[in-house]
Parts: C-alpha cells; structure tokens; sequence
C-alpha cells in the first residue's frame, strides 16, 4: 500500500513538472476579509467516472481547463462533472488560514484536491456533499467550505470536482476564518428571521381554519410551509438542520417540495376565488394540478437537464395561470378581488426572482435579493390577512344575492315554513335563515349578522364541515344552544346546492324536540354506532348482516385487519391508536361509500356489500389494500406505514346464521393474515384453520428468529446446466436451515412461516450479505463464476430502502454487477407490479439482472409480462413435471420458449428429474436447466473446493 501512494506521488510529480499548462495565479493578501476568485478561475466538463488520480497524471487534463471569464454557471446532464481549478500564491510573513467557500448547497458530491506546487505533494482529497451526511463535513456550514493553511511563499493549486445533474454555478470565494464565521452568523439570522415569518403565517393560517372550518386556509398554511422548507433547501439551512442524516433525499426533496407547494397554491386559488370554479378556468384548474403532480413525482422518472427543465417549466406555469386567474377575477367585477391580485402579482415576482437566483440561473445583487425577500413575505403575510378579514363578512350577502338564495332553494320555503330554515355555506357561516330560526335561537336578522354566528357554535354536532361530499341527510338528532346561551334539543335535515356563483351551500330544516322525544331518538343512534368511528358497532352489524343473510340479494363480506394497530399503540400511547382508528373509518367511508360499515373489534372492521359478485369484490379489495398500504400515519415525530389482511366471503358460501358467518370471515381474513402483509384471502369451504399446524408455524418462527440470531443459517448452491460451458460457473443460491441433529433443512420447509412472521426481508439481507462477503473473501471463484442467481421476496421487493442497501452491499465488497441475478416469485409480479418494476429499474441500473420464477403456475401473469422488463424467466415445475408423457404440458413449455424468445427473454427449465426429460426440453431448444438429474444442491464451500 505504501509503495502505490509513493507511485503516485511520484507520477503527480512527474505530469506537474511536465506539463506546459500556464495558468494564472493570485495573490494572498495577508490581510484579506474576503476575496472572488473568479478572474483567476478555470472549468472544464468531463465525464463524472473519471477519478481524481487518473485526471492528474494525465497532462492533457490539464490543457482542456478554460477561463470562467463571463460565465456564471454551466448546465450539465447525468454522467458529467465540472472540475473547477484556481491557483494561489501567498507571499505573507507568517501562516494565514483560510477557508475556501463554495456556495452551491445542491450540489450532489464535491471533490476537493489540494496540491503544494514547491514540493508537487498531493495534501489533501476530500469528498463531501449532499448525497453524503452532514455529520461529515469538514465545517459545519450548510453550504460548502473547506480550511486551507497557507504557509509563507507557498504556492497551491486548488481542484474542485462537482456533480450535480443539473446547473452549476461558476464561482469560489477565499475567506479569512473570522469573517466567514461573522458572514455566516449574519446569514444565519437573516435566515431565522425568514423563517420566523413563514412560520407565523402558518400558525395564523392554522388557527383559521380551526376557527372557520374552511379548507383554504389548510391549503395557504401547507403552501407557505412547503415554500418555506423550498428556501431552506436552496441555500442549504435544511440539509444542515432538518434532516442531516438522510442524504438520500437531498436529490428528490427540492421537487417534492416544489410539487407540494404548487398543489397547495393552486388548490387556495380554486377555493378562494368563484371564477375558477368555472369553465374554462375549471379546466385551467385541472392543468395545474397536472403539472404540479408532475412536478411532485418528477424524482421517480426524470434526472439531469430534463428534472431542472420541468421544475422551471411547472413553476412558471402554475404562477403566471394564477396570477392571471385573479385578475380575471377582478374584471370579472369581482371588487374585493383587486388587492387580492395585486398582491398576487407581488408574489409571483418576488418569489420567481428569488427561485432563480437561489437555482442560480440569476445573479441577484445582495441588496434587490433582500428587497425581492421582504416583498416576499410581506406579500404572503398580506394574501392571508386580507382573505381572512375579508372572510368575516361573508355572512353580510348584498340583497340581490339574497333573493338569488332564496329562488334557488324556494321562496315559498321561507315564507310558508313552520319549522327553522337556515342557508349555510359550505363552511358552516350562517348566511340566510327565516324567521322561525331568529325567533328559535333568540336573535335578530341584523345582530345574527353582526356576531357572524358559525353553525357548529350552535349546533356543536353538526357533521357537515366534517364531511366532504354530502348532498342529503337523513334527520339528526342534535343539540341547539341559542344566544343566551341555552340548549334544547331539535331534529334537523339537510340538502345541498349550488349558489349563484355555484358554490356550494346547504339548506338545514330544523324542528324542536321535547326532552322526552330527543331521549328516546338519541339512544336509538347510540345503540347502533361505535363511540370511536362512528361506525356501525357489532351488534348492529350483525343485525344488518342477518337481514341480508335471509334475503335474496347477492354480496359479499370484508373484514380489514390493521396488522399494525398494536405495534403503534405500545409505541405511542391509546390516544395514538384512537386517532388510527378515526383515520381508517374516514378512509373506508371515502373509498367504499355504498358499503355498511362496522368496527368489530379493537382493530378490525367488517364491511358488507350487497348485489357485488365475488370477482368484482376482489378487484375492489386489491384497490383498497393498495390505498390502505400507501397510506402514512403521522403521530407527533413518528410516522407509520399501514399494513393490513383482508379476507372476502361471498354469500353462496354462507347460510342464513349470522354468527356462522361471522366466524368463517374471520377464518378468511386469518388466512390472509397467514399469508403475509398486505395478503387478500377469497374464502373456500376447502379452506380450514388447524391448530396443530398453527402450533407448528409458531415453532418454525422461534427456529427462524433463534437461527438468525446464532447464525444457524447455510448458504447451498444449485448449478444451473450450460452445455456449451465444460464448467459448471452458473448457479443458484439456496438457504437452509441447520438442524439440531445437524441436518439441512430447505428453505421450502420454514417459508410460510418466514412471511407470516415478516421475516423474508431479514433473510434476504442475511443472504445477499453472507454471500457477497463469501465472494470477497474467494476471489478466484468469482472470476470463474458467470453468474449467480439470488432469490428476493415480496417484502423486500417492497421495500424502497432494500435498493439502497444491494447498492452499497455491491459497492461495499466490490462486486461485479453482470454477475448477479435476482430472483423472484411470479405472483410477485402480478400483486406488486408497480413496486417490482420499480425493483428491476433499479437494478438493471446497478448493471444486474433478472429472472423471473416459477413462470406459468397462473395465467394471469402473461398479461403482465410485457411490463416487465425482465432478463430471463424460471418455467415453474408444473410444467416440467411429467413433460415426457403429458401432451398438454408440452404444448404450454413450447409456447412459453417461443413467447421468451419473441421478448428476447432467456427461458430456463427448472426440475429436471430424468435423462428424458432433459433430452426432450434440448430438443426443444432450451439450453439452460436446472433440477436434481443435473446437479443436487451443495454447500457453497465443497462447491469451491471442487473447483
């Protein structure tokens, strides 16, 4: 090792000496604050893979460095870097330490290099960024800087290689450590006080729309805070302090970020201005929510030029459409819109100026950028002020408009009514009401007005503000207080429609109840919903279930398990878990909106769907297990992924007893559960629960957890069979189990256990890690091995961090990529498509590649295979087995060579059991195959030993 870096040095020394590069210096002075160094700058482009020794011993490098002169940055695309090169000359009388500064905080990875030109030493290599933690940093700033000693008369070259799929601003600073630290500070509290700013808007939005009830000021708050987070990304405070140990999201998070405040923005302008709930705003609306979702999963499909590009192109668009959008709105004859739109066109200069000077497509003095700032966030503070004040008086309606109400919901209502009328809008304001309502709660028209009376201050249960898509109700029993502050109890009943500009509003009957009347009602409804959700307790959903069972309608049954119900409430505290459960049943209402809903135990809910046949509930259940499994659960500083088991009974598979089919739903959803995470069971009267076999799967998984914690685990190879290969060099790994008698057992035995006990992705790592540490330690026989096949289950297919880590595992033991194949099972496919061609992206951009197995055990793949960008595929064993005397099976192994081939996909036979066979399948054309005639599973070390 010492004698290679001597080599090196060496050779640096020799290309330095001999080149014929001339490049500007500058001087140091001994007294120096700050200083550019930009007139003396040089730049060049070359691909990202070139490493830092091979550009110094190669002279030519050199000569391809250009002066930055006028240039202020350079755009570059994925696999590019720009080395930056200044060299300086100190001539002080005593040591001066500096720091050299780079201000582009998004930048992906820096490379610094120092070289003493006096004695060609190589000083320093140091590699930083924001694709590496912040912890390691060499000074904790957020943007880039590094401590240079100068000594006297010394003469350094600084390199500085960057990577960033993107821009790259031109431009170095030389600092004195004092003043850095000083301009720094200064920042800092600039910074602080931005921030300070946007949060207070936040909490101002906030507490509006816990006083109002109005979505709009959810949407300003989450655009504000994700604006926010956007400046703190820009220069650099969030990679810092916000989330320092997660570099893998520094690359995605500016356009997430982006995307979340342009779907909030836009969302503020529909609620808050009429004009764009119609056509064509409508439909202007709808274009910038595309774009911004655009924007929003830019980080899953674009990189380089083209991730910047659609970034700039979203933002502008969604910006300018809005800002023009309001002031159509005042043209419209919309007055209270004028200051509205003025400062909207505040915002959007003030914001588009900053976002590219920050992206550093603008240079910006420092003095317009902090103008360009405070106009910022005066506009911001100023847009929420003057639509909350400005919403105080929705409740004072102009008389025309009054009349409009009254035409569109009945005038005669009004006039004619016994009971209370109230107009409502979609907030809950008290806009119009008769008289019977004054007299009722004991107010007039003009001091109802004046206390701009909400409806949930008088009816406290009124659900409306609580429920999105509601057009009628059946009566509800609630209690009124009126302005004195009395209570009585009434009935209300209510229907929906649209206002004069379309928005909407709803129209509240109210009757009075005697105490006796309202017991009565009241006990009635409580006796049927659970307390928590709201939903239908067991016993009436058992009611509603028997009425179903004994009529002739057909249908289905659900019961949803929330695997991890328990987990987040020994974690967090029951309230943690109330609140889980109060987001489900939301949820389920949304999603299954003419089900029957029920809660029917701690963590399970049950659903009941009359007049669907089983094939239509199943597909409904696969699109409810996938918004169940993408949903996030946030508890303070925790978030939660949900898991869950569905089990689906249709009704010809039950009788009339509604307890009987109570039992045999849970019997399927245990199956379901049985299965694995997020598993879907369809019952059959096959299907049976054994406690013996239940005992013995909980056995398996104490063997699992006790073998992975002593290491009782074993790698077996397989070889797969190349007859144009003399040598065996391809083959699969296989895990096996080591018994107490010290027998192998297959992994076959312990797989269901392993799922059903969310162990498959521990097994997964424990393999891939064993066996790329096995290959480091024997390099010889990775040489001669072609290829290895590694098997990978559902859960870690996924699971977005398994990529990460086969990532580093590769790099960590040097492993070449074309070497590796990755397994996994064909129903994989079929249930987590989305997640599985995520997975092979991923991988075949690593360089490795794919199989898939046990191919043609169901139809329904064939479908898929075309959208799945797969290497070569495993013909599962049902169609190998008795090849030789089974026509059928003949016939479905030829048409899958011949779909494989057609999709140039490499087709391998599995099981092979006779010499027969074996034949047959060459015959065929088949070359690769597998199975106990051609070779018997082996431990991978007598396997290198025979080699």
């Amino acid at each position: 090792m010492i004698a290679r870096i001597v080599l090196f040095l060496l050779c640096v020394g020799i290309s330095f000496t001999s080149q014929a590069h001339y490049a500007r210096s500058i001087q140091v002075d001994p007294q120096l604050e700050s200083l550019s160094l930009r007139p003396t700058l040089y730049y060049q482009i070359t691909d990202d893979t070139l490493e830092i020794e091979e550009f110094l011993l190669n002279p030519a490098r050199h000569h391809a460095f250009q002066l930055v002169e006028e240039k202020e940055k350079l755009q570059i695309d994925t696999g590019q870097a720009v080395w930056l090169f200044v060299r300086l000359q100190y001539h002080g009388e005593i040591p001066l330490d500096t720091i050299i500064h780079y201000d582009f905080p998004l930048a992906d990875q820096v490379t610094k290099v120092l070289l003493d030109r006096q004695s060609n030493r190589f000083q320093h290599h140091y590699h930083t960024g924001s694709d590496y933690p912040y912890d390691e940093r060499l000074l904790p700033y957020p943007s880039f800087a590094f401590p240079l000693h100068l000594n006297p008369g010394q003469e350094i070259d600084v390199f500085l290689k960057i990577q960033d799929a993107g821009l790259v601003p031109l431009r170095l600073e030389l600092w004195q450590q004092d003043s850095f630290r000083a301009a720094q500070n200064q920042l800092n509290l600039v910074a602080g006080i931005i921030y300070g700013l946007l949060i207070a808007v936040v909490l101002y939005n906030l507490y509006l729309l816990i006083r109002r009830r109005h979505i709009s000021y959810l949407y300003q708050a989450g655009c504000y805070f994700s604006f926010g987070l956007i400046i703190a990304t820009l220069n650099g405070q969030a990679f810092a302090y916000i989330w320092p140990n997660q570099p893998e999201i520094n690359s995605a998070i500016l356009y997430i970020l982006a995307g979340s405040t342009l779907l909030c923005l836009n969302q503020f302008t529909y609620q808050a201005l009429s004009s764009f709930k119609r056509q064509p705003w409508y439909i202007l609306f709808l274009l910038n929510q595309a774009l911004s979702l655009i924007l929003l999963f830019t980080p899953l499909y674009a990189s380089g030029q083209l991730r910047v590009h659609l970034l700039l192109t979203c933002a502008l668009t969604v910006l300018i459409s809005n800002c023009f959008v309001s002031f159509a709105h005042f043209l419209q004859g919309h007055g209270k819109a004028r200051f509205f739109a003025l400062l909207w066109l505040f915002l959007l200069i003030s914001g588009g100026l900053i976002m590219l000077s920050e992206f550093g497509l603008l240079q910006l003095p420092m003095m317009w950028y902090e103008v360009a700032l405070a106009a910022l966030i005066l506009s911001i503070a100023c847009i929420s002020y003057h639509y909350g004040h400005q919403n105080n008086h929705d409740a004072l309606l102009p008389s025309s408009r009054t009349q409009q109400i009254k035409q569109l919901c009945g005038e005669a209502l009004f006039a004619q009514s016994q009971g209370a009328v109230v107009i409502a809008s979609e907030t809950g304001r008290l806009l119009l009401a008769n008289d019977s309502f004054y007299n009722l709660i004991g107010a007039t028209t003009e001091s109802t007005a004046k206390l701009d009376l909400q409806l949930d201050e008088l009816l406290p249960e009124w659900p409306l503000p609580k429920t999105q898509g509601v057009e009628s109700t059946a009566a509800l029993t609630l209690e009124l207080q009126n302005t004195y502050g009395d209570s009585f109890f009434i009935t209300a009943t209510t229907d929906m429609f649209f206002g004069p500009a379309l928005e909407k509003m709803f129209c509240i009957k109210i009757q009075p109840l005697s105490d006796e009347d309202f017991a009565k009602t009241k006990i009635s409804q409580l006796n049927e919903l659970d307390n928590l959700t709201t939903l239908l307790n067991q016993t009436a959903f058992h009611n509603k279930l028997d009425s179903w069972l004994h009529s002739a309608e057909p249908g289905c049954l659900l019961q949803i398990d929330l695997i991890d119900f328990k987990r987040i409430n020994e974690q967090c505290d029951q309230a943690a878990g109330d609140a889980l459960l109060r987001q489900i049943a939301t949820k389920l209402r949304h999603e299954l909106p003419e089900a029957t809903l029920a809660r029917l135990s701690a963590d399970k809910f049950g659903v009941l769907l009359p007049g669907k046949s089983s094939q239509e509930i199943f597909v409904l259940s696969y699109r409810l297990l996938d918004v169940l499994r993408g949903y996030r659960f946030i508890w303070q500083q925790h978030i939660f992924r949900m898991n869950a088991s569905i089990g689906v009974v249709s009704k010809e598979h039950l009788s009339d007893n509604a307890e009987q089919a109570l039992i045999i739903l849970e019997q399927s959803c245990q199956q379901a559960k049985n299965k694995g995470s997020n598993r879907i069971h369809l019952f059959h009267p096959a299907d049976q629960i054994d406690s013996v076999s239940e005992f013995a799967q909980q056995e398996w998984e104490h063997k699992l957890r006790s073998a992975l914690t002593n290491n009782q685990l074993i790698l077996n190879i397989q070889f797969i069979h190349q007859p144009e290969q003399p040598v065996q060099s391809r083959y699969e790994v296989l895990l096996r189990l080591r018994a107490e008698a010290g027998h192998l057992i297959p992994a076959a035995n312990f797989i269901y256990a392993a799922r059903r006990a969310n162990l498959t992705q521990r097994l997964d790592r424990w393999v891939i890690e064993r066996y790329f540490a096995w290959l480091y330690q024997h390099p010889a026989h990775l040489e001669q091995s072609s290829l290895c096949h590694i098997n990978i289950s559902a859960a870690s297919i996924m699971d977005p961090d398994f990529k990460f880590f086969i990532t580093e595992q590769l790099r960590l033991y040097k492993i070449p990529t074309t070497k590796i194949c990755f397994e996994f099972d064909e129903y994989i496919a079929v249930e987590y498509l989305n997640d599985t061609i995520a997975f092979i992206k991923h991988v075949h951009e690593l360089g490795c590649l794919v199989c898939l197995d046990n191919f043609g055990s169901g139809l329904s793949v064939f479908s898929y295979l075309k959208q799945l960008p797969i290497d070569m595929l495993k013909i599962d064993r049902s169609v190998t087995k008795n090849i030789t005397t089974d026509p059928l099976n003949q016939a479905v192994l030829r048409c899958i060579i011949e779909l494989a081939g057609s999709m140039k996909i490499q087709p391998i036979a599995t099981h092979i059991e006779t010499e027969e066979a074996y034949q047959l399948i060459r015959s065929y054309g088949l070359s690769l195959c597998q199975g106990f005639h051609l070779s018997k599973p082996c431990l991978l070390t007598e396997a290198y030993l025979q080699q």
